[in-house]
């Protein structure tokens, strides 16, 4: 075992070398908080990040010299936990109480809501008309804009359930509710949505031996198009944080392997 002398030397020494040979130390990264909504497998345990996720919050860490310390929440705690000065969040979507009691970033990433179906229940979708006295489902705790929020559960009926993929499309598949919202990048188009949710809901069909052919279908046309996500922080705890994350993401070149704020299809 290590003693507590040998391991404080083995922490000073490298500032003493850098010292001795003129050399600046190089500072610890700040340790930032930062929350994040928590997505569940077909298990109900927490997922990880998502590759694009980790690519700009390593991006953001190099340009602000921080280290996060990622804390995924069910949504409803990570937004109560954001407004109590407890850390940064990304990902809440705005709202005029939330915009009272938070700071927000500039767009760092943009998504798009699409309306999936059962592929034997598709229906025509221009407007939130279009869903009048439909059950809708949606993630307990997220929102949906204020179109949507003003009418819901007066137009359509609105099923909120935990954040679980595999658990919102089995609910969809039993006829549970008839179509679920789902955010998905803003690069991907219509086509491109099915035919990855096609793949990731084959398995469960065939648990739940459904017909032959049975599968999900993505309304062609969205039901919000460029939500953004942003950054957000206690008004009274920002300490300038959010004005360096805007100049971060000003600065941002945008190569291929980060989240690009791009025109909706």
């Amino acid at each position: 075992m290590i003693s507590h002398a040998r391991r404080r030397l083995l922490r000073t020494a490298p500032l003493l070398l850098a010292s001795a040979l003129g050399l600046p130390a190089k500072a610890e990264p700040q340790p930032v908080t930062l929350i994040v909504g928590e997505s569940l497998d077909e298990s109900g345990k927490v997922k990880p990040l998502r590759p694009w996720q980790r690519e700009l919050f390593e991006y953001l860490e190099a340009e602000l010299g921080v280290k996060f310390q990622v804390r995924l929440y069910p949504w409803a705690r990570a937004e109560r936990n954001a407004r109590n000065g407890a850390g940064l969040v990304f990902g809440l979507p705005k709202n005029p109480e939330r915009l009272r009691e938070l700071r927000y970033s500039e767009a760092a990433v943009s998504n798009t809501l699409w309306i999936v179906t059962r592929s034997d229940a598709t229906f025509p979708f221009a407007s939130l008309a279009d869903l009048k006295g439909k059950s809708v489902g949606a993630v307990r705790g997220y929102g949906y804009g204020a179109e949507f929020e003003q009418s819901r559960n007066k137009l359509f009926r609105v099923e909120e359930d935990i954040p679980s993929r595999a658990t919102r499309l089995q609910r969809l598949f039993l006829k549970r509710v008839d179509a679920v919202l789902l955010y998905q990048p803003g690069w991907q188009n219509a086509a491109e949505v099915e035919a990855e949710l096609r793949t990731f809901a084959a398995p469960l069909a065939r648990e739940l031996s459904l017909p032959q052919g049975l599968t999900l279908s993505v309304l062609p046309h969205p039901l919000q198009v460029g939500n953004q996500q942003f950054f957000a922080m206690s008004k009274g705890k920002d300490e300038g944080l959010i004005d360096r994350i805007n100049a971060a993401l000003a600065r941002q070149q945008k190569p291929a392997s980060l989240p690009k704020t791009r025109r909706a299809p």
